[in-house]
């Protein structure tokens, strides 16, 4: 239900992937594609344009039309996937020890018994990556055995060898086509790598992006920060900056978050800090919405509450559930039902029976975030319980 408000006829929005080696051009069609498919579904014009900035940042330009009510948005794309490539390992056997250190990193802080009491599903599709490189070291070792004895004497330890290594490559090549668990097993070792601190090269950029939000806010109707999957711990970085300086208004939608991956860390101080800092700050209105049937996310869990960071006069975030179960068609709940990874997508895309969350509407419509769904506190169903095992913030800078 929306909220009287002043109109919004001009809007930036600063959308941050989650962790993706692919660049901008396939979010701006997967934007182009299905708000195309929901503005059909729901009856208003949408039209993109996907013309490259001058200054090099990558963006397209919306325009929206209902009833007469016109609004207009820039899709400003604040990609991190040169880290996400510098990370991602080129060597299979490279992919075992990021396992290994991860794995301990979860295993030896309790940070992975907290987040399965947490939500047990996607720590189930955490351990689906790992489950698959033992698998594959497996078909790989034991059908180099097998070669080895096969083999004449003499010759039998290079066959087995170079069955061994033949396999991996060509089981990493099947992977890297429809499994993604090198792809999954490098994410969780980069929110691992420093213990739950961002990496300094992360850092730096995020200080990058708070510029240049922070220059967008006095000239547009709303700024709006839009954070999925990982990129959902980005954005509350950012909008924490741009509180800290006084910065504002702003709204900041995060959409299939998994920031418990990281917050419940033991030096993920500076995370803790900021949700902290959002989850008190009036110049930011924070909506973060997840969905039951996403299984890659913590669905329904208030980020900041269950990382400890809770406090008397919190005002963020309203936490809602996406109802895909009740807002996606039959057939779309049948095209996705066994498609883990798709559904995670879905933020983003349209919905045959839409609801109250229609991701085009809210980036590029005429209403703000906080007009549309200010009036509605956060669902019953809501998860605050503090399993963090860590607590302590950094100061703030």
């Amino acid at each position: 239900m929306e909220q009287s408000g002043p109109e919004v006829r001009s809007r930036a929005v600063f959308f941050i992937p989650g962790f993706d080696p692919v660049g901008a051009r396939r979010y701006r069609e997967l934007y182009r594609s299905q708000g195309a498919e929901q503005a059909a579904i729901s009856g208003y014009t949408l039209a993109v344009d996907g013309t490259p900035r001058g200054d090099g940042r990558y963006g397209w330009s919306v325009a929206f039309t209902e009833d007469e009510r016109t609004s207009e948005a820039e899709v400003i794309f604040l990609g991190w996937n040169d880290l996400v490539r510098d990370a991602m390992s080129d060597s299979a056997f490279q992919s075992y020890w990021q396992m290994a250190r991860t794995a301990w990193i979860y295993v030896s802080t309790g940070a992975l018994w907290r987040l399965i009491r947490l939500r047990w599903v996607p720590m189930v599709i955490a351990l689906y990556p790992i489950f698959m490189l033992i698998l594959y070291f497996n078909i790989a070792f034991w059908s180099a055995v097998a070669a080895h004895r096969l083999s004449p004497q003499g010759i039998d330890f290079l066959v087995g060898l170079i069955v061994f290594l033949g396999l991996m490559r060509g089981l990493r090549r099947i992977d890297q086509r429809n499994l993604y668990a090198f792809y999954l097993m490098s994410d969780y070792a980069f929110a691992a790598q420093e213990r739950g601190r961002m990496p300094p090269p992360l850092a730096a950029r995020v200080e990058e992006w708070v510029e240049e939000v922070a220059e967008r806010v006095p000239h547009v109707d709303e700024v709006l920060i839009v954070g999925h999957s990982s990129g959902a711990a980005l954005a509350v970085h950012v909008a924490a900056g741009l509180a800290r300086r006084g910065v504002g208004p702003v709204s900041l939608l995060t959409l299939g978050e998994v920031i418990p991956m990281v917050s419940f860390l033991p030096t993920a101080g500076d995370l803790r800090r900021d949700l902290r800092t959002v989850a008190e700050a009036e110049s930011v209105y924070w909506l973060d919405v997840t969905a039951p049937s996403d299984g890659a996310c913590f669905a329904l869990a208030d980020p900041v509450a269950v990382s400890g960071q809770w406090a008397e006069g919190q005002v963020n975030p309203t936490v809602i559930s996406g109802t895909f179960l009740r807002t996606l068609s039959e057939e779309q709940i049948g095209a996705y039902k066994r498609r883990y990874f798709r559904k995670h997508v879905q933020y983003l895309c349209a919905f045959g029976r839409p609801g109250p969350y229609d991701y085009f509407r809210i980036t590029a419509g005429p209403v703000s975030l906080r007009s549309r769904f200010g009036d509605r506190g956060s669902t019953a169903s809501r998860i605050v319980a503090p399993e963090s095992g860590f607590r302590d913030a950094d100061p703030c800078p």
